[in-house]
């Protein structure tokens, strides 16, 4: 592993910087030998402002620098403009994953790897549940990634949503975890 730079990018109250956060944590948590960064940005306005997350994940003892690098290893991006303005930010190896509900993918064009995973739909249909997406969001970057357990992630989402949501947020984890294995296995290396 080494060292690998994720950007997560959208607006305020997509969990951008919650789904950050929880990378992190299940990279730190739960994993011997890891270190982890998170760094945030965000408008004055909080909600519907755009924002950005990054999280450096490293097998190294010491992370010497916090912020990733561009170009990053994975770029997930919850809204057009996002994707807009931080396409050139993913290696040409890389990962791209969006939503394509909210992201045009003929209007995404990155040389990396693209993953679409509608997680605004599936919260808002099957689920019912529109903050739901960044814990589908988070399943989908365990089973497209492979770089956190998956036990990691189920530990996280439930220490990072409140009670009377772990049972949804779980559901919406493994739906996107589902969803990731899906199309990794579909997608050639």
């Amino acid at each position: 592993m080494t060292r690998t730079e994720i950007k997560i990018a959208g607006y305020g109250g997509q969990g951008v910087i919650t789904l950050s956060k929880m990378i992190a944590a299940a990279a730190i948590l739960h994993q011997k030998g890891i270190t982890a960064t998170q760094t945030e940005a965000y408008g004055a306005q909080a909600r519907g402002g755009a924002c950005w997350a990054e999280v450096v994940i490293s097998d190294e003892d010491m992370i010497d620098y916090p912020r990733a690098i561009v170009p990053v290893d994975v770029l997930m991006v919850f809204s057009q403009q996002a994707a807009q303005t931080y396409k050139s930010n993913v290696k040409k190896d890389g990962i791209a994953i969006f939503d394509p509900l909210t992201v045009r993918e003929k209007r995404f064009r990155v040389k990396a790897q693209k993953f679409p995973v509608p997680a605004n739909q599936i919260a808002t249909e099957e689920l019912k549940m529109p903050v739901t997406q960044n814990s589908i969001m988070f399943g989908a970057f365990i089973g497209i990634t492979g770089l956190i357990t998956e036990e990691s992630g189920r530990i996280c989402v439930k220490n990072f949503v409140p009670s009377k949501f772990i049972d949804i947020n779980l559901q919406a984890f493994e739906r996107g975890l589902e969803i990731g294995k899906k199309l990794k296995a579909e997608t050639p290396a």
